[in-house]
């Protein structure tokens, strides 16, 4: 019967054989090149900064503007505004009474640390998709980047030539290389099916793309620097300070401590440079302090 139908109508394509046949002639080397130009081209819709915080960092950078100026703007964007206020609120920045207005966050956190807090406000968005098929994946990214931020922030604050504004932004956009990554993916089905393989590639791809991301939007060299490097543990910094990289190495690695099973809750961390940089004492001591609601409400105003 199969062999008529067959004979007449065609024979009728198997999912799982079609699935195995694009396992095997998947490239990941063509991957990653046909990302590369879909991002250069705009051939793939990757998420952007909302508008009004564009433009907010272009006053904010306008050596004319004053504080009023850059209060003005922001608060065109009510979401901005609030996430703002709340940050100024929170560990970071809280003073013996909360601040109610924008005018006054900005008073609080400084002119000079407000254009990343800008940057580091709006990430939310960026991580943010309407590919149902992915959004599950972006939401654990998020709350992981959100993590090593709030970690970074903190850490960041036992280094006077370190600013913890810049240090949370770094630890916000450290894996944002993997956003278009996933949402490439998306369109290969056999990725989506299996986690270790998207993983695989994920961590294979994901800083170069990073690297790429962040010069494309022109962030600033550091922050590309943390998206380049923050995995290779054996990095050997030209210089001889603490730097982001070496603060969302330890805070990404601390992340994962009580995750079970992943790679870098097994690892030596005596042995890692950034480790041996940041200082093992010191992490000893942030490891121990009784810190968890500190983190959660500074992940909370970044919501």
């Amino acid at each position: 019967m199969h062999t008529e139908r067959d004979q007449i109508w065609g024979k009728q394509s198997d999912p799982q054989q079609a699935a195995a046949e694009e396992t095997k002639k998947f490239d990941p080397k063509a991957f990653a090149l046909e990302l590369r130009d879909d991002i250069q081209q705009n051939r793939i819709k990757l998420p952007t900064l909302p508008a009004l915080s564009l433009e907010a960092l272009v006053v904010v950078n306008d050596a004319g503007s004053s504080m009023a100026d850059v209060a003005r703007m922001i608060s065109k964007d009510t979401s901005m505004a609030a996430r703002l206020v709340r940050y100024a609120n929170s560990p970071l920045y809280r003073g013996i009474s909360n601040v109610a207005s924008v005018k006054a966050a900005i008073t609080r956190i400084g002119m000079d640390a407000v254009k990343h807090a800008i940057l580091s406000l709006a990430m939310r968005d960026v991580f943010t998709t309407g590919f149902r098929s992915i959004q599950v994946r972006m939401e654990a990214l998020w709350k992981h980047s959100v993590v090593v931020a709030t970690k970074s922030a903190l850490l960041a604050g036992y280094f006077p030539h370190l600013n913890r504004d810049e240090a949370m932004l770094a630890g916000l956009i450290h894996d944002v290389g993997a956003i278009p990554i996933l949402i490439k993916a998306k369109d290969h089905q056999f990725l989506l099916d299996d986690e270790k393989k998207l993983d695989k590639l994920v961590e294979a791809l994901h800083m170069s793309v990073g690297k790429f991301m962040l010069s494309f939007w022109n962030f600033d060299p550091a922050m590309i620097d943390v998206a380049a490097s923050h995995d290779k543990l054996d990095r050997k910094p030209a210089g001889e300070q603490v730097d982001y990289v070496d603060i969302v190495q330890v805070a990404n690695i601390l992340s994962y401590e009580q995750c079970e099973g992943h790679r870098l809750s097994r690892i030596d961390t005596g042995k890692i440079p950034a480790f041996q940089r940041v200082g093992i004492d010191l992490i000893a001591q942030f490891r121990q302090r009784p810190a968890g609601q500190e983190e959660l409400d500074i992940g909370v105003a970044l919501h």
